[in-house]
């Protein structure tokens, strides 16, 4: 049976292969690529290079773009890097927003600092000349650019440091550094909590790399995006979670980042919930959860709801037999009997037999024509 199996994948991996169509085609003397035109050079010297990439002998093309370049050097390196005799290039394909986002354009662009004749593909969209480094098209200085080493799409090395985001991280070490998760790095001396800043005007969208204080980095392991503990803590982002065991931290439950227990505490990022019981604590979902005794919304409790007829709803209700409430409060006057949820009605999520609600707010007379 298993060889009959093997058989039959065989066949059929040969089959979708020869099935498969490139975006390329010729057809009535002319070349198109998804079904429109390309306006080409010379259509004797046509040659596809990938499933974007093609050439003729005076130019080039993207996605059936024209690109400006030296026909017969030009070589694709990957579905988005490209060279000619003396031009990098790189080139993608999205959304525009333009439209809306509901039509792709190709962008096309030149690296004009890159050196053709030694720029070399990585992995994970990491490129380098012999002089410097490179990300999806964007430059970064690298301090020896014959060792950069990528480690994932966020982070790369070094002989002498270890960088993230493309950007150096000060005082790392760039031969034992290494990644230990999505937002986590350490070498043989500290370890390293990295993050994209979007919350300060004065640095917003520049790249941060802290060390954990005091974190060991040979017993460091990653709990989740946001937790973490060697033998002596356990951490939430870049600081200490203070009173947290790290023998017995754990996540609440799995892919849900914002909540960890051990054996007695409750914490909600980095904050103990200190109304809760470990041992009966459940989460209802991402941000409404319960004990034995008591809800919570987050860290908070819920002081008047009844746990046995609580229910979460969805886009940020939840109700029990007596109340209402909309992310953790209370929803004044509506009516949890008749309480539900709408649909595909203008500035209205919910309603009750008295009155129409958006985000947890009464909607009044005229609130639509606001």
């Amino acid at each position: 049976m298993k060889f009959v199996y093997l058989i039959l994948s065989v066949l059929g991996f040969s089959f979708l292969l020869s099935c498969k169509k490139s975006g390329y085609e010729t057809k009535n003397g002319a070349v198109y690529y998804k079904g429109n035109k390309v306006n080409l050079e010379d259509l004797d010297s046509f040659e596809e290079l990938n499933s974007v990439f093609a050439r003729d002998a005076v130019a080039a093309y993207y996605r059936g773009s024209y690109i400006e370049a030296h026909g017969a050097s030009f070589e694709a390196l990957d579905e988005h890097y490209a060279k000619d005799k003396s031009t990098v290039y790189y080139c993608d394909n999205s959304l525009d927003g333009q439209t809306y986002f509901t039509s792709r354009k190709n962008s096309i662009k030149r690296l004009p600092k890159a050196d053709a004749a030694s720029f070399e593909l990585l992995s994970n969209g990491y490129a380098k000349d012999k002089l410097h480094g490179y990300s999806n098209g964007v430059l970064f200085p690298v301090h020896d650019i014959a060792s950069l080493q990528p480690l994932d799409y966020s982070f790369c090395k070094d002989k002498i440091t270890g960088y993230y985001a493309l950007t150096m991280i000060p005082n790392s070490d760039g031969p034992s550094f290494e990644v230990v998760g999505n937002s986590f790095a350490k070498d043989r001396n500290q370890v390293f909590y990295c993050w994209i800043n979007y919350a300060d005007p004065k640095v917003r969208n520049l790249p941060v790399a802290q060390v954990i204080p005091g974190a060991d980095p040979q017993t460091f392991a990653v709990l989740d995006l946001a937790y973490s503990k060697d033998k002596n803590r356990v951490y939430y982002k870049n600081q200490p979670l203070n009173g947290a065991d790290p023998l017995t931290a754990r996540l609440v439950e799995p892919n849900y980042q914002d909540y960890l227990s051990d054996t007695t505490q409750v914490f909600y990022q980095n904050t103990l919930i200190s109304e809760a019981d470990g041992a009966s604590f459940e989460l209802l979902n991402d941000f409404y959860a319960q004990d034995h005794k008591t809800v919570f919304y987050q860290d908070k409790p819920l002081k008047n709801s009844d746990r046995a007829t609580f229910t979460v709803l969805e886009s940020g209700y939840a109700k029990d037999n007596k109340h209402v409430y909309f992310e953790g409060k209370e929803v004044k006057g509506a009516d949890s009997a008749s309480f539900k949820l709408v649909e595909n009605v203008y500035n209205q999520d919910a309603a009750d037999a008295k009155h129409a609600y958006h985000a947890g707010k009464i909607k009044k007379p005229g609130d639509d024509n606001l």
